[in-house]
């Protein structure tokens, strides 16, 4: 039986890699680097130091070696400061009624991001669902980001739950094949605006309020209250 449910945050509880992806564009035209469309398509989903090794490496291929992904990243986070976002206006649709079905049927939930812990206390606070998740877990306290398994691996230990009896919930290939890797199933929240690879998830739902239906056919038992 089912007793437990992994969220990934960015594109599955809000949307909000739009944004980020937004912001990263207006900074590499500011620093004057010029980066491949298919390269940019790379970024949503994974970690934080995976994303200061890519930009090292953009910078490079632009000539300049002077300037460290540590360095480039802190300086997005300069030019990103005073920039406003309201997780409020992108959060999932059904998100609410959903965790609260859950949790009505005694699922623990739990959060599972490559996003700073800063960031996800920021976000489950303001859009006020803190008080669903047992668990709120962030890559960068892992030497390796997913696809790697080890935050799925550490999530489910946290909750004290088998990984046979979890679900994760994710949205881009490198967390569809960290939670796999982690021999947890998937059910992925469609997005097919990065040309995420999906196919390997063993759902694929359109939103959230389909969670509870599909997570019985997954496990073939009535789990939830209806």
């Amino acid at each position: 039986m089912i007793k437990a449910v992994i969220f990934d945050m960015d594109g599955v509880i809000i949307d909000s890699e739009p944004i980020y992806q937004m912001w990263l564009e207006e900074f590499l035209e500011y620093q004057g680097i010029s980066v491949p469309e298919s390269e940019l398509r790379t970024i949503p989903g994974i970690s934080t130091q995976a994303f200061k090794e890519k930009v090292e490496k953009w910078w490079k291929c632009c000539g300049v070696t002077n300037k460290t992904g540590e360095e480039i990243d802190r300086e997005f986070d300069t030019f990103c400061k005073d920039k406003k976002i309201s997780y409020k206006n992108i959060t999932s649709p059904y998100l609410k009624p959903t965790l609260e079905h859950l949790r009505n049927a005694g699922i623990r939930m739990a959060i599972a991001s490559s996003s700073p812990l800063k960031n996800i206390n920021q976000v489950t606070s303001e859009i006020g669902i803190d008080h669903y998740f047992d668990v709120k877990v962030s890559g960068e306290a892992f030497k390796h980001s997913k696809p790697n398994p080890e935050i799925y691996l550490y999530t489910a230990d946290k909750l004290q739950i088998n990984v046979n009896q979890c679900v994760a919930v994710e949205d881009s290939t490198y967390g569809i094949r960290a939670a796999l890797n982690a021999k947890i199933k998937v059910i992925a929240k469609k997005d097919d605006r990065y040309g995420y690879d999906q196919t390997l998830a063993d759902f694929i739902i359109e939103n959230l309020n389909e969670l509870p239906e599909v997570i019985n056919k997954m496990f073939k038992k009535s789990t939830f209250i209806t």
